[in-house]
């Protein structure tokens, strides 16, 4: 599928606000793409469809996942919002044919991280986190940093929303905390 076809098939399957934050994302990853001599084209394109699953219901996600074939963690069978990023990145290939790994991985892990992220999946990770539109504590702090390093960036981010999770009680991808821990070792 071409750049235009992706933009109407993304258009017709994902909410108008959405859609805008898809955009805003796009946008701050093909610059962090630069920044960081990564290929520009698969940042933006990641950054465009990482939240094209996110509207699905959390039975829709586990219907994918299953139909799929897609691994359900425990922390993903009780929180099924976080497989909006692995059906995401399926939905994608199936559905757009889009088989760049390197895409599809990083539209895989933009919610939780993982260990070993590969410099795309951690441009699209701190776009998704920091993009212009976003507006809670701390986020200009990892802005700031995004500029500066990349890897701080995404450290910050990691420290911010595992606090975040924490001090309200909610579960943790296991991922989430492989991803921090890589990154201070």
């Amino acid at each position: 599928m071409d750049t235009a076809a992706l933009k109407m098939w993304a258009t017709g399957r994902i909410p108008s606000a959405r859609l805008a934050h898809c955009s805003r994302v796009a946008q701050l990853a093909q610059w962090l793409a630069q920044r960081y001599d990564v290929d520009p084209d698969k940042a933006r394109l990641a950054g465009f469809l990482h939240d094209c699953a996110r509207d699905e219901s959390p039975a829709r996600l586990l219907e994918l996942a299953g139909l799929w074939r897609i691994p359900v963690t425990e922390v993903e069978a009780r929180a099924p919002i976080l497989l909006h990023a692995p059906v995401g990145a399926e939905l994608v290939r199936r559905e757009c044919g889009v088989e760049d790994i390197q895409i599809l991985d990083a539209i895989r892990f933009h919610t939780t991280g993982r260990s070993g992220m590969s410099p795309l999946e951690k441009i699209v990770f701190v776009a998704d986190y920091a993009e212009p539109a976003r507006d809670f504590p701390g986020v200009e702090r990892v802005r700031a940093a995004m500029f500066e390093c990349l890897d701080t960036a995404v450290r910050l981010a990691l420290d911010q929303s595992l606090r975040y999770l924490l001090e309200r009680g909610y579960l943790v991808h296991p991922n989430m905390v492989a991803a921090r821990n890589a990154l201070y070792m």
